[in-house]
């Protein structure tokens, strides 16, 4: 996130550079170098914007359309001691790639971090359905969601706590725990990982509570055991 804020800040300002050149009367021109293969020597000193073929420039096509708009620029000269060069490209689709690189390389392209018209953010999808969809795995410290209803209220008194034999019948008649989403339901809309931890706990405090009164159960019955062992004649 923090990369993408940076590489949003220089298309920014790319494009602020763009409209003072048109308050001044002036066009910035694309170039139709559409089958010209660029590399980080191509830029000393400038800002040029290109009309490319996504196969020179290593992208390949996007919804039918094989051409970018790309540009490109670099401070200083290609000896590598005033900082790289870079590549902004345009898709037909609305997405932005991003590349640097010194003598005589390019490095890879990344895909900045976009909207669509109704703000939603997608990361390796163009088709984006919640606030920040990802196509793609994960890997995080640590993971905060919001909290929501904790089910403590399982330990009230007046909490309707199905007996086993109901849970039973329940399991043989739908193949899974109550109050819980059926395989189907998660193969279609994935799961709530916020709600399906509230739930898994409401599951283990209820499994508690069996347990506990089963453990009074069975301590009875070892009481009833131990007295009919020390008087074995009696009923």
């Amino acid at each position: 996130m923090k990369n993408n804020r940076k590489y949003f800040g220089i298309l920014s300002a790319l494009i602020l550079c763009v409209s003072i050149s048109a308050k001044g009367q002036n066009k910035l021109m694309f170039l139709d170098s559409r089958s010209d293969v660029s590399s980080p020597d191509s830029y000393s000193y400038s800002f040029e914007p290109h009309f490319k073929y996504g196969s020179s420039i290593g992208l390949g096509s996007t919804g039918g359309n094989p051409f970018y708009a790309v540009l490109g620029f670099r401070a200083w000269l290609p000896d590598g001691t005033g900082g790289k060069a870079h590549e902004l490209a345009v898709s037909n689709d609305g997405r932005i790639f991003f590349r640097s690189g010194n003598s005589p390389t390019w490095e890879g392209w990344r895909t900045l971090l976009i909207s669509n018209e109704q703000g939603f953010y997608g990361i390796g999808t163009t088709s984006p359905t919640e606030m920040l969809s990802v196509k793609g795995k994960i890997r995080a410290q640590e993971i905060k969601v919001e909290g929501g209803i904790w089910p403590d209220y399982v330990f009230k008194k007046d909490y309707p706590l199905m007996t086993l034999t109901q849970i039973d019948s329940f399991i043989k008649l739908n193949n899974h725990l109550p109050n819980m989403p059926a395989a189907k339901e998660v193969e279609k809309n994935g799961l709530d990982l916020g709600e399906m931890n509230r739930k898994l706990l409401q599951k283990i405090e209820e499994l508690t509570l069996h347990l506990i009164e089963k453990d009074k159960q069975i301590q009875k019955l070892e009481k009833r055991m131990s007295k009919l062992e020390t008087k074995p004649n009696s009923i």
